[in-house]
């Protein structure tokens, strides 16, 4: 995603006529929708959960490019034995890396053949959030590449049907990233809602990032109804490397992507709340129990309780 620049004030006007490709996926959004609610009649969590996921995954395997494969329940392997955590699934490179195993449609993967592991959560709150990052860390500290830890680890991305408060969500991701940036999941994405994603900051400008690291900087896009066909998008640039096919496929739909903005907060912020539990917990009643307020707004109030300025 190094490149791509999404910036602008806001997403298209709900009076704004859609294009085919953004009606298309809000059919695919409103699928999502309709089979996560309908899940909820199931009783067994087990199983419920599973269909849940079974929906996310076939509906990415029927729309990535073919080069990934969409893969559930995979046990990641390094060159020196270790295991990642389970995984609800994966985008394994099968066009050049050779599979190692398979018992019971469970895969065996080299890690240099997975491009990204798969969370699925039906309602993400902190508690999810914990976990994602959790499983991040673990699998992306195997060793990848000969031993070389720093050279082509899997990218980490999950998947949430709800999430209750989209602003105190993206207040525990930003600040989750601060404490390991190098480990942390690189997009999550809501449906009908936004996807937290990472970005370097250039000339007021948000350039969207693939790669984890400490100068990146966590970034909130809410592109609404258009959330899944935006995540699809990043996802194609993680899968297309090295094509041009991913930018031509933005093209398809280039006023909601030319007209798309995301919040991020300072450095001063992050830094402050990282470090300091209380600051932290102050910063974060904010945006408790407002989840239908403008994040702005949230942040400014956040600002204020931890004696920062208010610009």
């Amino acid at each position: 995603m190094e490149g791509c620049r999404v910036q602008g004030d806001r997403i298209m006007s709900t009076g704004s006529t859609l294009t085919s490709v953004q009606a298309w996926f809000r059919d695919h959004s409103r699928n999502l929708e309709n089979s996560f609610k309908s899940s909820k009649r199931i009783k067994h969590n087990v199983s419920k959960g599973e269909s849940r996921e079974n929906q996310i995954f076939d509906t990415l395997s029927h729309l990535l490019p073919t080069r990934v494969s969409v893969e559930m329940k995979p046990v990641i392997v390094d060159i020196e034995d270790q295991q990642s955590p389970s995984f609800d699934g994966a985008f394994i490179d099968r066009i050049s890396w050779p599979r190692i195993f398979t018992i019971d449609e469970t895969p065996v993967a080299m890690i240099e053949s997975v491009l990204a592991a798969v969370e699925v959560k039906s309602s993400l709150d902190k508690s999810g959030l914990d976990n994602i990052f959790n499983k991040s860390k673990r699998l992306r500290s195997m060793i990848c590449n000969d031993g070389n830890p720093t050279k082509i680890r899997p990218l980490v991305t999950a998947f949430a049907y709800e999430c209750p408060n989209l602003n105190l969500s993206f207040f525990d991701f930003a600040t989750s990233f601060a404490y390991a940036p190098d480990y942390s999941p690189s997009l999550i994405c809501i449906l009908n809602r936004g996807l937290f994603g990472l970005a370097e900051i250039v000339a007021g400008k948000s350039v969207p990032l693939d790669e984890p690291h400490s100068g990146a900087t966590p970034i909130l896009y809410q592109p609404g109804e258009d959330s899944l066909l935006v995540y699809l998008y990043f996802l194609s640039c993680w899968a297309g490397i090295g094509t041009t096919a991913a930018q031509t496929f933005r093209q398809y739909s280039i006023r909601l992507f030319s007209s798309m903005t995301g919040f991020h907060f300072d450095v001063d912020f992050i830094s402050a709340v990282a470090m300091n539990e209380t600051a932290r917990n102050t910063a974060r009643k904010c945006f408790l129990r407002k989840a239908s307020s403008d994040i702005k707004d949230l942040y400014k109030a956040a600002r204020g309780a931890i004696s920062l300025p208010v610009t």
